[in-house]
This record gives C-alpha cells, structure tokens and sequence, in this order.
C-alpha cells in the first residue's frame, strides 16, 4: 500500500458528469485597471430540457445551486437575502425579462428565480409570490412571445406585466443616453425596491449580442431611439450608466443572470432558437455576466462552422466614463448539479473514507485501476469546493491518504470527490463538530 502526504496545488480546469469546477480567472478583453476580476457562475445540467420542454425541476436544481456558488451561502434562502440589504417581508424584487422576439426569457425560467425568492423567510414566514413584479415593454410582448399571464394584483401570487400595463406607465424623471432623453419605467424607478435582470442567450444584428446589458432596452420608453446608427456602442453603456447613476445610486439592480437553456447563436435577435446550451450564467457583475454569455455564444458558433463574435459595447462598457465593470472572469462552472452521489459503479477507481463520520480528520483510500492524473476534492452539498485535497498522478493499485481538515468547517454534509481518467466517484461523509 503507497502513501501519499497531503499537497497544495495551483488551480486546475476540470471536467466531468457532474459537480463544480473553479476555473483560474479568464480575461476576456481589456478591463479597467482599477476593477478586480468579477465571478460569473455557469451552471450547466444535461437534463435542463426535453426536446422543446423546459424541466422547471431541474432547472429549479440549477438556480439554487448558482446562487449558493456566487454568494458562498449554502441555505438558498439566506443567500438570495444577502443580495438584499435592508430587505424586509413587504419589499418588492422585480424581474426584468426580455419577451421581444421568439426567444424570450422562459417563464420557467423566471418562476425559478421566484422560488428561489420565496425561500427567503421573514420571522418564520416565507416571502410572499405577490412581492415579486416579473416585467418587461408591454403587456403584449409578456403573452405574446414570452408565454406569460398577466398577472396585475391577486393577491399571494406572482405578479406580471408591462410597463404600458395600466397605471403604470414611465417616470418623468429624463435619463441621457448618449445624448437621446429616455423615460424609465415606473417598475423600475418607482415600484421596485431590487431589480434582477434576467436576460436571454442570443446575438444581435446591430449590438452583436442580446445579454443582461441590453435587456435595459426594455426598462425604457423609447429602445428604438437609442440604437443608434452603428452598433448600439455607447448607448448600451450609456443606459446602463444612467440607470445606475441617476435611479440606482444605492445599487438597485442587484444580480443578472442570463437564461440560457436555449440559444440563438446567429440571427438574432429574431427568429426561433437554433440552440440548445441548458445553461444559466449568474453574476453580479454585468459587464463579466455578458462577457461569459458571448463566450457561450461563441461556443455554440464554433460548433456549427463560424467564426467568433466580440460586441464593442461589453468592452466599451468596462471603460472609463462608464465602468460598469470588467471582462476579467472568474468563472465558477457547476456541471449536473444534483448528480452529486454515491458511486453507481461504473467509476473504475474505489474509493473509501474511514473514519466516517469524523471530525478533524479521516484516511481517504483509493484504488485506480489505471495510471492516470488524480484530483481528490472536499466539496460541500452546494457542490462548491470547500478543500483541495490532492493532485497528482496515480499509478494502479491502493493509495492511502491520511486527510487533516487545513480549516474549521460547520458540521454537517460533504462530499469527498475524485476526478481520474475522465471519470468521477464521490463518497458521502460527514463531519462532525470540530475539538480544539
């Protein structure tokens, strides 16, 4: 039997059935040089549709697994809470959808971040479906495109519609962009106390890319005035940096996330999806949410013969006067989330933890059938990375490797994960409270 010590190692990119990957930071233009790289969780599950169906289930799966990722915050409600500051049980959270053409943000869609909501809890009480606003232009472009119902005061139940919905309407307030005035919608400026934008995967003739910076045109009275006569480059950043700085200067729109369980990696923003990624990408930054939606456009793009896209205005929007934020990605991927179990099997490399439960430490034994390169992860049921515990190669035969939690962890439910020869198995631990 080999023994091998505990090692650090650098950051690896993974692949595998299941479970999260942290990539190294990705730069994927030129950021401002005072911005920090930004996270950007992409979350990807083979069983997100069914032909043209949406598993609202699944998809539920994925969102609750993202935000856990991005905010580091294992209870889903408790994590879409920290997003909130100062939210209580009568705030209103609204959800800008996009349902302009025939690939809108899917109402499955937005009713999973809705769940997710209404996990949070305000003394003992769930927060109230009536609290969320799903909204976009019109009435019409919600039941047309989109499939939604209108929805405009039943009481407990998510609400829905337009701006031009009746009694709502635009502010008087003017916004400037890039020189044409602009009304905002009163759902944004006055009805809604937080803003998520929920944005759709799909490129566009003029701005090059639909993502979570153009789903703004939406939030205004005039969109069609401010394309502009080249490639929507700076009025995409110059609404978004009024949004913010004129109706948002203490962070209104907080997360944006982009529907991308279908696609339109060319021909858009018209036309019927020609795609089918099953991802989400969630940030709270825009700019970096927008530049992992292009990635995965671009991806898509390769796969069928063409050539690479790059949108001036996601670059131009990380710049100074606009510094929205920056192309500089961390990027966390969450693959089949919920497949985090025990081995069926069909892994060949055993894979045993004694003592189990335990609490400051236990010996991990694994026994490969083949040589091959090892990473060995304790990850939590969230599917985050809470611990690296080897990288290395491993030849065939029986491994023992003597674990010593490096940190305190909350007792509870974990996994330990191994990822060899294109194959994974996981073990199901539990650690106990830790001693002194």
């Amino acid at each position: 039997m080999k023994d091998i010590s505990r090692r650090d190692f650098l950051k690896y990119l993974g692949a595998g059935a299941a479970g999260l990957v942290v990539n190294p930071k990705l730069a994927v233009g030129l950021p401002d040089p005072k911005l920090l790289h930004s996270t950007v969780v992409q979350c990807y599950h083979s069983n997100a549709t069914t032909g043209s169906a949406i598993n609202q289930s699944v998809v539920q799966v994925m969102m609750d697994a993202s935000i856990k990722a991005l905010t580091g915050i294992n209870d889903v409600g408790e994590a879409w809470k920290s997003l909130f500051p100062g939210i209580t049980a009568s705030s209103v959270i609204s959800i800008k959808v996009n349902c302009f053409t025939e690939l809108p943000t899917h109402p499955a869609f937005a009713n999973c971040i809705a769940g997710g909501l209404t996990q949070m809890m305000f003394g003992g009480t769930p927060f109230n479906p009536y609290q969320v606003i799903v909204w976009d232009l019109t009435d019409a472009h919600l039941t047309g495109n989109g499939g939604y119902t209108i929805n405009y005061n039943t009481p407990d139940q998510l609400r829905c519609f337009g701006s031009d919905h009746s009694g709502v309407g635009y502010d008087t307030v003017s916004l400037n962009v890039n020189g044409v005035t602009s009304h905002p919608s009163r759902i944004l400026s006055q009805l809604s106390n937080y803003v998520i934008d929920a944005a759709v995967l799909k490129t566009h003739s003029m701005a090059t890319v639909t993502l979570n910076l153009k789903n703004h045109y939406g939030s205004v009275n005039n969109p069609g005035s401010i394309h502009g006569s080249g490639d929507c480059d700076p009025e995409i950043p110059s609404l978004n940096q009024q949004i913010r700085d004129v109706l948002n200067p203490t962070g209104r729109v907080k997360i944006y996330i982009i529907d991308g369980l279908f696609g339109l990696y060319s021909g858009g923003p018209g036309g019927l999806p020609n795609c089918n990624p099953k991802k989400l990408v969630m940030s709270l930054d825009p700019v970096a949410g927008d530049a992992q939606g292009q990635i995965a456009i671009n991806v898509e793009r390769q796969a069928h013969g063409l050539g690479t896209i790059s949108a001036p205005h996601i670059i131009t929007a990380s710049q100074a006067p606009y510094n929205l934020g920056t192309t500089d990605i961390n990027l966390i991927e969450i693959n089949n989330p919920q497949a985090i179990e025990e081995n069926d099997g069909s892994v060949r490399a055993a894979l045993g933890v004694a003592p189990n439960p335990f609490r400051n430490g236990t010996t991990i034994t694994l026994t490969p059938t083949v040589n091959n390169y090892a990473y060995l992860d304790l990850i939590d049921a969230a599917g985050r990375i809470r611990d690296k515990i080897f990288a290395g190669p491993l030849a065939a035969g029986t491994h023992r490797i003597d674990y010593h939690c490096p940190k305190r962890f909350a007792a509870g439910t974990y996994f330990i994960r191994l990822y060899i020869n294109n194959r994974m198995t996981t073990r199901k631990v539990s650690i106990l409270k830790q001693e002194d």
